[in-house]
């Protein structure tokens, strides 16, 4: 932003007059929040009872949690909503937001609702996302266990607006972006959800002994093993803390599940102390809370107590994310501060294993689905990273 004349770095073309100063009520009818209290439900009731945490994503969400009251319980106020509304949470979670889209229902106290009239509302709901309001918010905050943001704070955001036109356009322009980004992460929970349902049907579950679906060909029965009988179980031990370092030309260390993006290992944390390694290409388990965490290293790391490598194949990759699904790990866990697994527990497992060609069959299926899985997620996050700059440049 140019600070004199209050203009953003990026403009769409044919613009170019300075942008104004307002707060937020200026270009609103109204600014409040919901009940604060309880009110009277109703399992026949029609209308959701609606707070801060069913507001995901520009969606509210609805769950089987949803209380629901009647009619009579609501206010007019929650009778007035209207296609002009935004919905914020202002209790214990600030600032999600949510399109108001005719939705039968009646607020909390955790959700505030804005009511937008002389502002164009697309470019209001995008500029409550920037990184100076909610910065604003953060700082604005009450409470001690619980933190609130008051409708004061709200009603005063400073704002810098430029004309009708110009706001309508950035208003569209991040509208098709959120509208974009909500495709890749529906696309992204089908085909996870796809990837969970071959599983549990590729590989036996629970007490069965052969999986519900075979490929055309196998009917051979399914040689019960430890899983120590057939990879190499590596148990991570950690380095001397003093040891540690972040100089990625040192040996990158995986402790647990904060060194792991997406089911790869991300360096975090390099070492000059080898204790375990494990080799580029191996599978990885978390042993320490939270139990049976799966992933792959496309690296050769040092391993932490916190992670084990076992074996190198795809189909045990496969079968482990299996075995961590049906929660195959929490009968084997102990610890009073934090669940954990150890050497003999991941030995002793009893899989079912098909012949060697199945097995590749199996795992070549899946990976297909994963290698889905990675490009939708690369492209969610471009879409998330792009308007990340496009927030901190095209707003004052």
């Amino acid at each position: 932003m140019n600070a004199e004349q209050h203009v953003p770095q990026f403009r769409f073309k044919g613009f170019s007059d300075s942008w104004e100063q307002h707060k937020l009520s200026d270009g609103t009818n109204k600014i409040g929040d919901g009940l604060h209290g309880t009110p009277k439900y109703s399992e026949d009731g029609d209308v959701y009872f609606v707070n801060g945490n069913n507001l995901v994503n520009g969606q509210i969400v609805i769950t089987s949690e949803t209380k629901r009251v009647t009619s009579n319980e609501q206010s007019k106020d929650d009778k007035a909503l209207n296609e002009n509304t935004i919905l914020m949470s202002i209790n214990g979670t600030i600032g999600n937001l949510a399109w108001y889209r005719g939705e039968n229902l009646m607020l909390g106290k955790s959700a505030a609702y804005i009511e937008v009239s002389d502002f164009d509302k697309k470019f209001i709901y995008t500029y409550l996302q920037t990184r100076p309001v909610k910065d604003y918010y953060l700082n604005s905050l009450t409470g001690t266990t619980i933190k609130n943001l008051g409708l004061k704070a709200i009603r005063n955001t400073n704002i810098y607006t430029p004309t009708i036109d110009e706001q309508a356009k950035i208003g569209v322009l991040f509208q098709n972006l959120d509208m974009t980004i909500t495709l890749h992460q529906r696309k992204l929970a089908k085909l996870k959800e796809l990837k969970k349902g071959y599983l549990q049907k590729l590989f036996p579950q629970n007490s069965e002994k052969v999986p519900e679906f075979r490929f055309k060909g196998y009917s051979d029965a399914l040689e019960k093993r430890k899983l120590g009988e057939v990879a190499t179980i590596t148990m991570g031990q950690s380095p001397d803390s003093k040891n540690y370092t972040l100089n990625p030309q040192d040996h990158i260390l995986v402790q647990g599940n904060a060194d792991i993006k997406n089911g790869w290992v991300e360096p975090r944390v390099w070492t000059t102390q080898i204790t375990k390694i494990a080799k580029k290409g191996s599978v990885l388990l978390s042993v320490r809370a939270p139990v049976g965490e799966v992933s792959k290293t496309a690296f050769d790391v040092v391993l932490g107590r916190g992670v084990a490598s076992v074996g190198q194949t795809d189909f045990l990759y496969q079968y482990l994310i299996t075995l961590k699904i049906n929660g195959f790990w929490l009968r084997y866990s102990t610890g009073s501060t934090f669940d954990s697994i150890n050497s003999a527990d991941i030995k002793d497992a009893i899989i079912f294993l098909p012949e060697k060609n199945e097995q590749s069959r199996i795992a070549k299926t899946l990976n297909c689905i994963d290698n889905l899985i990675a490009a939708t997620q690369c492209k969610l996050d471009l879409l998330k990273k792009l308007k990340k700059g496009y927030l901190q440049k095209m707003f004052c």
